[in-house]
């Protein structure tokens, strides 16, 4: 049997090996997402301590500059916070982006793996028909080698194959 041997065997690799390039750039994408989500999710949790903080300090005897000192810091978290949903949103587009591009190419490499597949059942059916063919004419070859040496068999030797009949036996009388 023929070996298969897939002629955009080469373009395939190039296709699998631009998906696995896709597939990290999209992981890192969603890596700095995460990442981006934890930090917000902190500085929620600082702006909540610090609240509890301040109103903490409202209690009894109220230090006009601590309090300013709170409400800075708070801002300060505050603009923090919003820059982080700011580079959130941003790459959130280039999520999708990298989304739409790993699943471009994802088709593109499954449409030249079911092109393979394809080739390769085309390429075993054909390598069974050919070996069919084979086995029909070895069949046919035995036959008539067969019919040859029973033809030349007869010929050399016409009494051998009327004992080969046979009489029946004894003779008639």
């Amino acid at each position: 049997m023929a070996k298969f041997r897939f002629a955009l065997q080469r373009v395939l690799d190039r296709r699998l090996d631009e998906e696995e390039a896709k597939r990290r750039t999209h992981a890192a994408l969603e890596a700095k997402k995460r990442g981006l989500e934890d930090a917000l999710r902190g500085r929620q949790q600082e702006i909540a301590a610090g609240r509890d903080m301040w109103r903490a300090q409202l209690v009894g005897e109220v230090d006009a500059a601590a309090l300013r000192h709170h409400a800075g810091a708070a801002m300060g978290l505050v603009r923090k916070a919003q820059r982080t949903v700011l580079e959130m949103a941003s790459l959130e587009k280039s999520i999708t982006v990298s989304r739409t591009e790993l699943v471009e190419v994802a088709k593109a490499r499954r449409a030249l793996e079911i092109l393979r597949e394809r080739r390769l059942a085309a390429h075993v059916e054909l390598e069974a028909m050919r070996e069919r063919a084979q086995l029909d004419e070895f069949a046919s070859d035995l036959a008539r080698r067969a019919r040859e040496d029973a033809a030349q068999a007869s010929v050399t030797n016409p009494g051998s194959v009327n004992d080969r009949q046979g009489t029946g036996g004894g003779g008639h009388r």
